[in-house]
């Protein structure tokens, strides 16, 4: 099941895996298997062109994809979202690779004792966006 509530209860999930701390304001997206979370994802520091997406996941659906771009196109009216992930998560850079992602930097010391990479995805790449519902798009 996707489900967005309860907030603070995702966040936190999501940043004890990957070792932040969230802040309001923040949205979230989560799948939830047996009352566990499987994946989840924070959207915070909006732009209302950009939005900055966090992620901690076991695994991730189709389903859970298309909605995580839904709600960033569409709900939020976004062109693109920011990703960042330590440079020591080399299954992380691969699926943001998979994903459409380009990489745009590198940030030195972001995590404490590792950096963080930073990537960008436009809706334009996303592949499991604009065509994969048809002619409009997701």
């Amino acid at each position: 099941m996707i489900v967005s509530e309860p907030r603070e209860e995702i966040a936190a999930c999501v940043g004890a895996r990957i070792g932040v701390t969230f802040h309001p304001p923040y949205t979230t997206l989560a799948h939830v298997d047996r009352g566990r979370t499987i994946a989840g994802f924070v959207f915070n520091v909006w732009t209302g062109h950009d939005v900055e997406i966090s992620l901690a996941a076991d695994r991730l659906s189709l389903t859970l994809l298309r909605a995580v771009f839904d709600y960033v196109t569409r709900q939020l009216g976004c062109r693109r979202a920011t990703c960042r992930t330590r440079a020591d998560n080399s299954n992380a850079q691969t699926l943001l690779a998979r994903l459409g992602a380009q990489p745009e930097g590198r940030q030195r010391g972001y995590f404490g004792d590792c950096d963080g990479l930073l990537y960008g995805i436009i809706k334009e790449d996303f592949p499991y966006g604009l065509h994969a519902k048809g002619p409009e798009g997701a």
